[in-house]
């Protein structure tokens, strides 16, 4: 394993934060950097806008392991993702120890 080859995310609630209370995060399983955004809401445009954030710190992971959320089962986010060079691996929870 090695840096930027696998990142996981998820979204986390976060009800004081009032509308912005959805927390995008995504962590590099290697390094264990983390990136968090506050959006106000968890749907494929807050993702891409997350993982755009994260591709301009951290550069471009080789995978990115995400839940089966709405937010990373979309068409558009595995068009997006494929049109930067990101394989997307939706799981389950338990398949990813380190975000969860």
């Amino acid at each position: 394993l090695t840096a930027n080859e696998i990142w996981q995310t998820d979204v986390c609630h976060y009800a004081p934060f009032g509308k912005l209370k959805y927390v995008h995060v995504t962590v590099d399983t290697f390094l264990g950097y983390l990136t968090a955004s506050a959006a106000t809401g968890e749907k494929a445009r807050d993702a891409k806008r997350h993982w755009t954030r994260c591709f301009a710190l951290m550069g471009f992971p080789k995978q990115i392991k995400a839940d089966n959320g709405p937010s990373c089962t979309s068409c558009s986010v595995c068009l997006f993702l494929q049109q930067w060079g990101v394989k997307h691996i939706p799981h389950s929870p338990t398949d990813q120890a380190i975000i969860e």
